[in-house]
């Protein structure tokens, strides 16, 4: 008679958005200290703006395939650092880099992976005049999202809101 071995069951995850702001910073600081205490996996996600792509290649800045090769390459390096600057590495959090519009691709992602809360700064690198007319990035998470999302502000409550 053979035994079947039952897969360990997957803890939990917590979502990262992150975007290199200081407000991120402060939200992965949080989603880290959320992720000890309750036992969770982390997983940090950066999304390359495709408009930001579009753009590159109307200004000829490069064909697609290098423009896109060098905004992955860099956003992983980014990624890497930011994550190593708050005491996370490889074994403790799982890096994800996405082309696309930030709030459809966090949103996309949390449900693909199945997080259990998506954590992001209350207010990131948004073009002001677009966070005024179409909402934040994190504004828009919120209006789609079907999970949990917890907004971090900066630390100290030293930022304007538009």
């Amino acid at each position: 008679m053979a035994l079947s071995k039952t897969p360990a069951p997957k803890r939990p995850t917590i979502l990262i958005a992150v975007d290199f702001s200081d407000c991120s910073g402060a939200a992965l600081r949080k989603a880290r200290s959320l992720a000890a205490e309750k036992h969770r996996r982390i997983m940090a996600l950066h999304v390359i703006d495709h408009d930001f792509v579009e753009q590159c290649i109307r200004e000829n800045l490069g064909n697609k395939g290098e423009i896109k090769s060098k905004l992955f390459l860099n956003a992983k390096k980014r990624l890497r650092d930011f994550l190593r600057m708050e005491g996370l590495d490889g074994d403790n959090v799982e890096m994800v880099v996405r082309e696309g519009t930030p709030c459809i691709e966090i949103n996309k992602v949390a449900v693909e992976r199945g997080a259990e809360m998506v954590v992001m700064g209350s207010r990131g690198h948004s073009d002001d005049m677009k966070a005024i007319f179409f909402g934040s990035t994190t504004e828009r998470v919120l209006r789609f999202i079907t999970r949990p999302v917890l907004c971090v502000p900066l630390e100290g409550g030293n930022h304007t809101q538009v």
